[in-house]
């Protein structure tokens, strides 16, 4: 555990920070010649999760004790961007208004999570898991409709197929981890860091699987 905290986790920390910068200069290079919608959408979140984390180590070098009040504003600004690709993506009303629902509930969830009951210095773990599970949903769901698509046959060249697999691993991987995070952090730090060295690695696998999933959109 020594070992971990003490050398790896500091590598670790540091190549998480910078996983977004990779899908953020494909994007760059390639968002010039696409007027897909969805591509805007997710170098969108890329360059949402890269001025994340910006501003995540500007707090720490002016010397900020808790700079946990960016996890709200991420949530919501990372699952209404998530949450738009799926909205361009299925056809059916009834979807496309149940995800306009689902953002507005979070708006509310995330107010509740921020102001009355966690308050905007600690990890607003409940509304964090429910965008989670509503973006785990919206990948099934996606799923179900290439199931029934004949037209459908190679998945490897779908980029939505790709990026519902890449949300299901990650916010599935993720969200017992936001889960225990306040009560690990009660315990130690230590203990906090290891629910966040799992996020962190989750965190790079998905920013890099961006980087494919933005050249799919773009071929």
């Amino acid at each position: 555990m020594e070992v971990f905290i003490g050398h790896i986790y500091p590598w670790l920390k540091w190549v998480a920070v910078l996983s977004p910068l990779l899908p953020f200069v494909i994007g760059l290079w390639l968002i010039r010649k696409q007027k897909d919608t969805r591509f805007t959408l997710l170098f969108l979140f890329i360059a949402i999760g890269v001025l994340t984390e910006a501003v995540s180590r500007i707090t720490v070098m002016i010397g900020t004790t808790n700079n946990l009040w960016l996890a709200p504003v991420y949530t919501l600004l990372g699952f209404s961007v998530l949450a738009g690709i799926f909205y361009y993506s299925f056809d059916k009303i009834l979807l496309k208004r149940a995800i306009l629902v689902g953002i507005a509930g979070l708006c509310i969830l995330i107010y509740y999570d921020a102001f009355v009951t966690y308050g905007i210095t600690k990890m607003n773990s409940v509304s964090r898991i429910a965008a989670n599970a509503m973006l785990i949903v919206m990948a099934i769901t996606y799923f179900y409709k290439v199931a029934n698509n004949a037209k459908v046959i190679y998945l490897d060249r779908d980029p939505m197929f790709l990026l519902s697999c890449a949300i299901l691993i990650y916010y599935a991987g993720t969200s017992m981890s936001y889960a225990i995070f306040n009560e690990a952090l009660a315990i130690s730090d230590d203990a906090a860091r290891i629910c966040l060295a799992i996020i962190m690695v989750l965190n790079v696998l998905f920013y890099i699987s961006h980087a494919f999933i933005l050249r799919r959109m773009a071929a």
